[in-house]
């Protein structure tokens, strides 16, 4: 599921200047991890979940009624936190 979306949201997330990284699917929740050169911060995050949430939407029937959208960095050292 993470490739599926991975690959629907590769190039909107590219042309708006970012890095996809990677995406999760654990506990109901879909998340994208992006990066840029100079850091990612909290509007960064809110601007790719715009432009991602409507290609979600159009392709969630596998994600399930609950699930939540999350867009992060990495963390400070490159590593998520979970």
């Amino acid at each position: 599921m993470e490739n599926k979306f991975q690959d629907l949201c590769q190039k909107v997330i590219a042309e708006a200047g970012y890095s996809l990284l990677r995406v999760t699917w654990k506990n109901h929740e879909l998340c994208f991890y992006i990066d840029k050169e100079g850091g990612i911060n909290h509007t960064d995050c809110e601007t790719v979940t715009r432009l991602i949430e409507p290609i979600v939407d159009a392709n969630d029937r596998e994600l399930g009624d609950n699930y939540s959208l999350s867009v992060s960095s990495e963390g400070i050292d490159g590593k998520d936190w979970d």
